[in-house]
C-alpha cells in the first residue's frame, strides 16, 4: 500500500518538476513535512468534493427552475389556446345571432304580407278601412323592422368591440408573456454560462 501511494506522489511530483515539491526533493522531505504535505493535498481534495457537491446541487437547483419553468410555459401555451378557442366561439354565437335575427326579420315580413293578403280577399267592402288597417299595419312594421335593424347594428358593434378587445387582451398577454420568459430565458442562459 505505501508504494503504491509513493508512485502516485511522484507521478505529481514529475507534473510539478521531477519529485520537487515546495522546492524540496520528496526524498528529503522529513516526515513532517510529508504529513504536511498530505495533509495539505487531503484538505484540497476535502475542498474539491465540497465544490463539487456544491456545483452538483446548484446544476440540480437550476435543471429543477428550468422545469418549473418550462412547466409554467406548457401551462400558459394552453391558458392561450383556450382563450383562442374563446374568441373563436364569441364570433360563432355572434354570427349565430346575427342569423337568428334576419330570420326573425324574414319571417315578419313574411308574415305581415300574409296577413295583409287575407286582409284584401276578405274585406273587399270595407276597403277603405282595410287600406287604413294596412298603413297602421305598415308603418308598426317599418317600425319594428327598423327597430330590428337598429338592434342588429347594435348588437354587430359590440360584438366586434367585444372581439377586438379580447384580441387586444389575449395579444397584450401573450407579448407580456414572451418577455417575460425570454427575460427568464436570458437569465437562465446567464447561469448555466456562469
Amino acid at each position: 500500500m505505501p508504494p503504491k501511494k509513493k508512485a502516485g506522489k511522484s507521478g505529481k511530483g514529475g507534473k510539478a518538476g521531477g519529485g520537487i515539491i515546495d522546492g524540496v526533493s520528496m526524498t528529503e522531505m522529513s516526515r513532517e513535512q510529508l504529513e504536511a504535505f498530505a495533509l495539505r493535498i487531503r484538505d484540497e481534495l476535502e475542498r474539491e468534493r465540497e465544490e463539487r457537491n456544491f456545483f452538483q446541487l446548484e446544476r440540480d437547483r437550476l435543471y429543477t427552475f428550468w422545469e418549473i419553468t418550462r412547466q409554467q410555459l406548457e401551462e400558459n401555451k394552453a391558458e392561450l389556446c383556450n382563450k383562442d378557442r374563446a374568441i373563436e366561439e364569441a364570433a360563432e354565437k355572434h354570427d349565430m345571432e346575427i342569423k337568428i335575427y334576419k330570420q326573425k326579420v324574414k319571417h315578419l315580413m313574411y308574415d305581415h304580407h300574409s296577413h295583409l293578403a287575407e286582409l284584401k280577399a276578405n274585406n273587399m267592402v270595407t276597403l277603405k278601412m282595410a287600406e287604413n288597417d294596412y298603413c297602421e299595419q305598415e308603418l308598426e312594421l317599418e317600425k319594428d323592422k327598423k327597430a330590428l335593424k337598429a338592434q342588429l347594428v347594435e348588437m354587430g358593434l359590440t360584438h366586434e368591440e367585444e372581439i377586438k378587445a379580447l384580441r387586444l387582451e389575449h395579444s397584450s398577454e401573450l407579448s407580456e408573456l414572451r418577455n417575460k420568459f425570454s427575460a427568464e430565458a436570458e437569465v437562465l442562459e446567464g447561469k448555466m454560462d456562469a
